[in-house]
């Protein structure tokens, strides 16, 4: 089974190199093989991912997020969830290149660094903690698409704003589509991340009769949810410009950064369990 895992752990990097390459080919050549097979190999690469975990999860007894570059993988496969289910309803794919390269990277990072033999204390193991941390990867998971969607607007809009006509003026969508892809991407992971933190609210509860709402990752967490939940309510009741909002969303996004980095290695809290 080890060496299952370990070979799928090698192959995620290289099935989504060539992913990236395809939907590259796709955005800067218009390439015919590339539109026709891309998607279909992005789909083969997601099932491979999702065995992946499941695998790391019946083998090890632990959902996986025993360290930051397991929920790396698991943040990768749940963004480019996000991303597929976008393709497939507004069926627009010259944004993937831009999506993937962010895929391909985190899944380097975690294929590269990621210890087989740590191990989660059984309080983590609580059916409830996995709801809670599930919910919390798909919210950061669709920060991370709506990060992107921002980034990929700004740079049009720069290009526009420069009379810049190039490949990025005639291949991304028009900056309404990226704006609503935005929005929607951002609402996703607000409502995620809600549940996220309501779920561990009750489980730290449950476990020691409080919320601990002093530990650095729960601070973190509430002030993403407050940027991106100002996001949401900026963009609907008091009609903000796209432009605002992705500054607004990459802001937030630069918290979960913060948060995935400068907390996990300056920090101590009770989320190290230790």
């Amino acid at each position: 089974m080890v060496f299952i895992i370990n070979f799928l752990n090698t192959l995620l990097p290289i099935l989504y190199f060539t992913c990236t390459y395809l939907y590259g080919a796709y955005f800067f050549r218009n390439d015919d093989f590339a539109e026709k097979y891309m998607s279909r190999i992005l789909q083969f690469t997601v099932a491979i991912h999702f065995l992946d975990v499941i695998l790391r999860w019946y083998h090890f007894d632990h959902f996986p997020l025993a360290s930051i570059f397991e929920a790396l993988t698991v943040i990768g496969l749940a963004a480019i969830l996000v991303y597929l289910y976008l393709e497939f309803r507004i069926k627009v794919k010259t944004t993937g290149f831009f999506i993937l390269v962010f895929i391909f990277i985190l899944q380097l990072i975690s294929s590269a660094f990621i210890d087989f033999t740590e191990s989660l204390p059984e309080i983590l193991k609580n059916r409830l903690f996995v709801f809670h941390t599930s919910a919390a990867i798909l919210g950061y998971s669709g920060f991370a698409i709506s990060f992107l969607y921002s980034l990929m607007y700004l740079l049009l809009f720069h290009n526009i704003k420069k009379s810049r006509f190039g490949v990025i003026y005639s291949r991304l969508p028009s900056l309404e589509v990226l704006s609503s892809l935005n929005y929607y991407s951002a609402t996703f992971g607000f409502f995620f991340l809600t549940a996220a933190i309501v779920l561990g609210g009750i489980w730290a509860n449950k476990i020691w009769g409080q919320f601990l709402s002093t530990d650095p990752k729960i601070v973190v967490a509430y002030l993403t949810w407050f940027i991106y939940g100002l996001e949401i309510f900026s963009g609907r009741f008091l009609n903000w410009s796209s432009k605002k909002l992705a500054y607004l969303s990459m802001s937030g996004f630069a918290i979960i950064l913060f948060s995935m980095v400068a907390v996990n290695l300056f920090l101590t809290s009770f989320h190290e369990f230790q």
